[in-house]
């Protein structure tokens, strides 16, 4: 039984991605993983057995229903999944062995993942906070709950990072949520924040590392049209990332005979308003505006429909720092030529602290 299994859902992707993720994750033989896909443009023949390639998906498969059958086939005490043009740390496989060591009722554990659009034009320069520390840590259950479901600290997102997508589950957890999303009847647009909902609920204890283990391959925000949000409930992916979340919110308490906890709503306005602001075409922030209003007008009675007041603000100046400031390293988005999440992974690891040693010396946990 392998100690890690790295799940990697099939997603448009460019044609050296896969190559390039998978050739990462295979490169050392002694690393205790397998790799599971499915039958994807540009996989590589590799000869490896750690290499499961399950038949291809029939198109218009929820992606619920992908990953789903991804963790059944797996086989690992750990599970993780990422996209063909995402990367990962290949030694992940090394951090769980030594969780489950150091904290055995530790059942998710998450890192600070980064974000890198291939599209970025190289002519602007901007900046990229790398977090400098390296612990791994435990977390308070109770405050990523509040993080998720009363959007406290937030953005247009919840700051709360736990899940399979990039994050780490123990395979008994995994197979929880997937029995819970089959007896649900759910068929998530967003599995990503569907797993997270019921991962901080299911969890029996979570750890967080502190260097990051992953960069996301960003891309606009994308919904599954498979996906069917709740009938009757007025946000949904369609409106906005923030409103994808609430939807997946509001199907957990509906599932779980739980209201939103006082003070939920009026953070839920704030993060909505930020997903507007976030909108840099004037047109698009309009029409994303007037979606939010009509909805929080059929919310709840309208109650919270007067907080809602966004302003357009534009094209953000883009930060420049270089060098440390407090606990992050700001370096060039272009650092080594580097174009894709891979190629930004690929540099940016010569500078981390060595899994090896976090698990070692230098871990506190």
């Amino acid at each position: 039984m392998p100690r890690l299994s790295v799940l990697i859902a099939p997603a448009q992707a460019s044609e050296s991605g896969l190559g390039t993720l998978v050739g990462s994750l295979l490169a050392d033989p002694s690393l205790d993983l397998e790799i599971i896909t499915t039958e994807q443009a540009h996989l590589p023949a590799t000869g490896d057995a750690r290499l499961t390639i399950l038949p291809a998906i029939t198109p218009g498969t929820p992606q619920q229903a992908i990953w789903s059958a991804l963790v059944s086939a797996s086989r690992g005490d750990w599970v993780t999944l990422v996209k063909p043009d995402d990367m990962l740390e290949p030694e992940l496989a090394i951090m769980v062995g030594f969780l489950a060591e150091a904290n055995p009722a530790a059942d998710a554990l998450s890192w600070h993942s980064l974000q890198i659009d291939a599209s970025d034009p190289p002519e602007r320069r901007f900046s990229v906070g790398v977090p400098s520390q390296y612990a791994i840590i435990n977390i308070d259950k109770t405050v990523m709950l509040k993080a998720f479901f009363m959007w406290e600290n937030s953005l247009n997102v919840p700051r709360m990072p736990f899940g399979l997508y990039h994050g780490a589950l123990k395979r008994e957890l995994a197979l929880t949520i997937v029995e819970s999303l089959a007896a649900s009847g759910r068929v998530s647009p967003l599995p990503a924040s569907e797993w997270s909902a019921r991962t901080i609920f299911m969890a029996n204890e979570i750890a967080f590392c502190e260097r990051p283990m992953s960069v996301i391959a960003k891309e606009r925000f994308t919904f599954d049209p498979a996906g069917i949000p709740t009938p009757g409930f007025p946000f949904h992916a369609g409106i906005g990332e923030t409103a994808g979340i609430a939807e997946v919110q509001n199907a957990v308490f509906m599932e779980m005979g739980a209201p939103w906890g006082p003070g939920a709503e009026e953070a839920f306005v704030r993060a909505a308003t930020i997903d507007c602001l976030l909108e840099i075409d004037e047109e698009a922030f309009a029409a994303k505006c007037e979606a939010y209003d009509h909805a929080f007008r059929l919310w709840d009675g309208g109650r919270h429909a007067h907080l809602f007041q966004p302003y357009y603000a534009g094209p953000q100046v883009p930060d420049i720092r270089r060098g440390l400031h407090g606990n992050m390293l700001m370096v060039d988005r272009f650092i080594g030529k580097a174009r894709t999440a891979q190629d930004f992974y690929r540099v940016m690891r010569s500078f981390l602290a060595p899994v090896r040693l976090i698990c070692g010396a230098g871990a506190a946990i």
